[in-house]
């Protein structure tokens, strides 16, 4: 009432109660919004399949398939599990994971989507391995992350897959490499051919509880191979050094001998003897050098007559018709000892260049091993003597402290008794001032 009071003075106030109608629709009449035309287009691939095509050109009424569309991304699978797409810094992103099923079509039209591997026989056994490979990929994935989920809700039950995963993973492991065992067994066997062979029954295979036995019989070149090997190690060991000591023979001619290093060691020695000689030497000591070896000369000039003249004697003997028997029994057991030497000649001749370097650079080894154990004693002894210089140190260092802290004392003794002197000596002077 109080609302027809308020508005009854206004002027051209309708009192009729509101209505609101719309038009009917019909046949003819649409209630989508007019536009204008759309222009035809030769590049759409819209169709009408289940309609003729309309009077209007241009225009395309086709409807949607839902079932074409479900088909498409039947086969699709998307594992949405603890997928984070968030932006926090501390978490990792972790996208879903997408795969895609195996399709087939039967015989009536109908599609069916799963793993058929069992009903084909036609799979390939490295398909049949790369796809438990994957499997077992899997249930590791999931059984880790089970034992994750149990530990962080603090449950103390578990389930004991671990073993069963391992032995699974070693059976396709076998299985992979039961292959390349043949090869491999042949490429040992060859690898081992020119210096080993391997003697027993290939074929046999041994028992439940038996364990395999083989005999390795080491042919006779390796033994001198192998001697051969310590040799050119020791000869290498010796190069090193004398490289890492800048010894080298483009820096000395006089280490070369016939075109072949000589050792180190020797060539010092060597050097050393001849700068002594030349540092040492007086005119008087080089006088008595010459005397000496024109000496020596004398006397291997007189063991030459001397040899000489025994062959001739023994030639004049033989020629005589001596003791023939004893001879030719000497001469034939020098005959085979020349013979034997002869035939290792060809061998001693090859070696000759080699084996003064080589006896020197084992010398040098042996020296230089020698002066390493040496040197470890002595680098102990230091290490002993610097640790008891080290405790030597500490108790000066203590006593030391020890002194000052007696002279600080000392110190403000002797303070405290010059304050107390010297109130004395002014009391005395008040006393002789009052005098």
């Amino acid at each position: 009432m109080a609302l027809n009071r308020k508005y009854a003075a206004l002027p051209d106030l309708d009192s009729a109660p509101d209505v609101y109608e719309t038009p009917d629709l019909t046949d003819d009449n649409s209630t989508a919004p007019t536009g204008r035309d759309r222009s035809e287009s030769t590049s759409s691939s819209y169709k009408d399949f289940d309609e003729e095509e309309n009077d209007a050109p241009g225009i395309s009424r086709s409807r949607l398939h839902p079932d074409e569309a479900r088909t498409l991304f039947s086969p699709a699978q998307i594992d949405a599990r603890d997928v984070d797409f968030s932006d926090r810094v501390t978490a990792k992103k972790k996208s879903y994971k997408a795969s895609t099923r195996r399709q087939r079509r039967k015989e009536d039209g109908t599609e069916e989507y799963g793993d058929f591997s069992d009903d084909e026989d036609g799979e390939s056994l490295e398909r049949k391995l790369a796809r438990l490979r994957r499997e077992i990929e899997e249930v590791k994935e999931e059984y880790g992350r089970r034992l994750a989920e149990k530990e962080n809700a603090g449950e103390d039950e578990k389930i004991d897959l671990g073993q069963d995963v391992t032995d699974l993973n070693r059976m396709l492991d076998g299985m992979s490499t039961v292959r390349g065992s043949k090869r491999i067994g042949a490429k040992f066997a060859k690898d081992l051919g020119t210096g080993v062979k391997a003697n027993g029954p290939p074929q046999t295979s041994p028992a439940n509880g038996e364990s395999a036995t083989y005999t390795i019989t080491y042919a006779p070149t390796y033994q001198q191979s192998h001697a051969l090997a310590k040799a050119a190690d020791f000869d290498g060991r010796l190069a090193l050094i004398e490289k890492a000591l800048g010894i080298s023979a483009a820096e000395l001619p006089s280490l070369t001998t016939n075109g072949v290093l000589r050792a180190m060691l020797p060539t010092l020695d060597t050097l050393q003897r001849q700068i002594s000689v030349i540092s040492e030497s007086t005119p008087a000591s080089l006088d008595s050098i010459s005397r000496r070896v024109r000496a020596l000369t004398q006397e291997a000039e007189r063991l030459e007559d001397s040899r000489k003249a025994a062959k001739a004697a023994q030639d004049a003997l033989r020629a005589a018709g001596g003791d023939t028997d004893a001879e030719d029994g000497e001469d034939s057991e020098q005959s085979a000892k020349i013979n034997a030497l002869y035939g290792t000649l060809k061998t001693i001749e090859d070696l000759a260049p080699l084996l003064p370097s080589l006896i020197d650079r084992l010398r040098s080894l042996r020296a230089i091993h020698a002066d390493a154990a040496t040197a470890s004693d002595s680098l102990d002894r230091v290490e002993k003597q610097q640790t008891g210089m080290a405790d030597d140190i500490q108790k000066w260092r203590e006593g030391l402290e020890k002194v000052e802290e007696a002279l600080k004392q000392g110190e403000c003794m002797m303070r405290g008794n010059m304050k107390a002197v010297e109130a004395w000596v002014k009391e005395l002077e008040q006393k002789m001032e009052q005098l």
